[in-house]
């Protein structure tokens, strides 16, 4: 059937050329700070650069993409006991929902890097100490979360011992000056791990997550869930632990055993029916302490550190389901739906946009590994035959809605 063609500005246009225009407009309403994603509290791409340097001395080193001047640093760089991770290419193999280019990872070890020698100092388990964390203060460090999402992408260079990932420092239970009855606890407000030993279910080197509720104060405020599975070393793991008032999720996207492809984001373990929520809201423990890469702390002590690629971290002021989460898992041949919330309209296009040119981008509609042309013309056959329902982001973004009555106004012409 011969496609209807269209007068606009002066110029005779395919519908599917008028389409991309349209949806240029949309796409550039959508980049408009204005439409920024409300839920994001911090975002440590570890895009800063170049491959191969080492993250150096100073504040505010290692940057915070959303805009909420969450930067983080690393302890030393510049002299011994050296704990700068280094900039590497190695990064996940799946595209970033957004569209983003993904081009650098950190690299945390004890290999040498540009000259230093990390692990420095013998009083390190395994000459392992590299690490950034949040300082001076920053503003995630006293934010209430009423619920949360933390997300990061890993690549194990060894299994053995315990190796954090990502975690908030602080000792709250039985702390300097302990509230009358408090439970005495080393265990820090909030850590994402890989164990060195087989708790729980017997099961060695497992993905383990432990955080305090909002509450704070008994044993039972302490809380765990654990992947059921042993991590093995070069093989990248995706990992969303959400949290809300009653419940809490640890999903993992993971590749198979010969690393040839990736699975979906699976629930891995859950709770739920709980009351994780403090007297004023917040599910996890007041204690205005920095965040942290690379580590963890237990008893007050840093500690944990990990020797692992880690790649796009991100936390979260909302419990994000899969379809939001920071990878998209590989799309089946000729599936325009790059986000997958089971409608193919112009958040997709705007993937499709992002990502163009990109290897292995988000928006490569038929799997070949390259996004170009041809997966825009798969987006543009596909376009609306499950409905177009797009949503805007949640906040500021009346301009969109502006675009979408446009487009509405667009498709009526059509008919």
């Amino acid at each position: 059937m011969k496609r209807p063609v269209y007068a606009l500005a002066g110029s005779s246009l395919s519908a599917g050329r008028v389409r991309t225009i349209v949806f240029s407009a949309i796409a550039a309403l959508y980049l408009a700070p204005s439409c920024a994603h409300a839920a994001t509290s911090a975002y440590w791409r570890h895009e800063e650069g170049p491959s191969g340097s080492i993250v150096p001395d100073g504040s505010d080193t290692v940057l915070d993409s959303s805009g909420n001047g969450n930067h983080m640093e690393t302890f030393r760089s510049a002299f011994e006991p050296f704990t700068a991770a280094t900039y590497s290419p190695i990064i996940s193999p799946l595209a970033l929902r957004s569209g983003l280019p993904n081009t650098l990872s950190l690299d945390f070890g004890p290999a040498p890097r540009v000259g230093t020698e990390d692990g420095a100092d013998p009083g390190n388990q395994n000459g392992r100490n590299d690490d950034n964390y949040t300082a001076n203060d920053k503003p995630i460090e006293e934010k209430l979360f009423s619920a949360m999402t933390v997300e990061l992408a890993f690549n194990m260079n060894t299994v053995g011992g315990y190796q954090a990932l990502f975690g908030k420092d602080g000792k709250p239970l039985g702390d300097n000056m302990p509230t009358p009855g408090e439970f005495d606890s080393p265990v820090p407000p909030f850590k994402i791990m890989v164990r060195g030993d087989d708790f729980p279910g017997a099961v060695p080197n497992q993905l383990f997550v432990e955080w305090i509720d909002g509450d704070g104060f008994a044993q039972e405020d302490i809380h765990f869930l654990a992947s059921g599975e042993t991590v093995v070393p070069n093989r990248w793991y995706h990992v969303a632990v959400t949290l809300a008032s009653d419940s809490a999720r640890l999903w993992v996207a993971e590749a198979t055993e010969d690393g040839a492809s990736q699975v979906p984001y699976t629930l891995k373990d859950e709770l739920t029916g709980l009351d994780f929520t403090g007297s004023d809201g917040r599910i996890l423990v007041q204690d205005p302490t920095p965040m942290s890469i690379g580590r963890g702390m237990f008893g007050n002590g840093v500690t944990d550190w990990s020797d692992a690629i880690i790649d796009e971290v991100r936390v979260s002021d909302a419990a994000l389901t899969p379809e939001e989460f920071l990878f998209v898992t590989t799309p089946s041949t000729n599936d325009a739906d790059f986000n997958n919330d089971q409608v193919v309209d112009g958040k997709d296009f705007l993937i499709w946009q992002q990502s163009f040119g990109v290897s292995g981008g988000a928006g490569d509609a038929n799997g070949n590994g390259q996004v170009n042309a041809d997966d825009l013309a798969i987006w543009d056959d596909a376009f609306g035959g499950a409905g177009i329902t797009a949503v805007p982001e949640p906040a500021g973004c009346g301009l969109c809605i502006a675009a979408a009555i446009g487009l509405a106004s667009f498709r009526r012409l059509r008919k």
